[in-house]
């Protein structure tokens, strides 16, 4: 079920995905959907909120636990990037429904994706010492939103070629020093 609600929350603006909808692609029956949420935006919260804390939770425990900031972020970005393409790409879902969560939801979910930046911002910066702080969020968020748009750009290629390939251009683009010389 939310699978099928993250694909419609994805593929419709929050205001056109009715119940009816979400039920009808799910196969279940109306009150079925409202003996898990109370209503759909309680459902909404649960597509976004869960893989969000996955992703902060997996990126807090590699800092925690690996002592080498390459293999760290190579870890990191393989596991973004297998999410944002193996499951729904819940913070492009987020960012297109965020004013649909209530204001208390809303920050609650915003500084779940600040805490889970400021995990890459640890590891990045030690691998770009040459960059200031500003920059290195700069670069760390721009990276997460190539890695986000997989899940729309990724037409006629398996999912190995786009993890490959993506995880491939976001680690270059966090660790290269220098712009290469034409």
């Amino acid at each position: 079920m939310l699978k099928v609600a993250a694909d419609l929350f994805m593929e419709h603006p929050y205001d056109s995905v009715t119940v009816g909808m979400v039920c009808a692609k799910a196969g279940i029956s109306a009150p079925g959907l409202y003996r898990h949420f109370q209503n759909k935006q309680a459902l909404l919260i649960a597509v976004v909120e869960n893989p969000i804390g996955s992703l902060h939770e997996f990126a807090r425990k590699v800092t925690e636990e690996q002592d080498d900031p390459h293999a760290a972020l190579t870890a990191m970005v393989d596991f973004h990037i297998r999410s944002v393409v193996e499951g729904p790409p819940t913070p492009l879902i987020f960012l297109k429904n965020e004013h649909a969560f209530p204001e208390a939801d809303r920050r609650r979910i915003r500084r779940a994706m600040n805490l889970y930046a400021e995990e890459w911002i640890s590891v990045v910066s030690i691998l770009r010492p040459d960059l200031s702080d500003p920059a290195v969020r700069l670069l760390t968020q721009t990276v997460f939103s190539m890695l986000n748009a997989a899940a729309t750009l990724h037409k006629g290629l398996d999912h190995e070629t786009i993890v490959t390939t993506m995880s491939t251009a976001a680690y270059h683009a966090l660790t290269a020093s220098s712009r290469p010389h034409v």
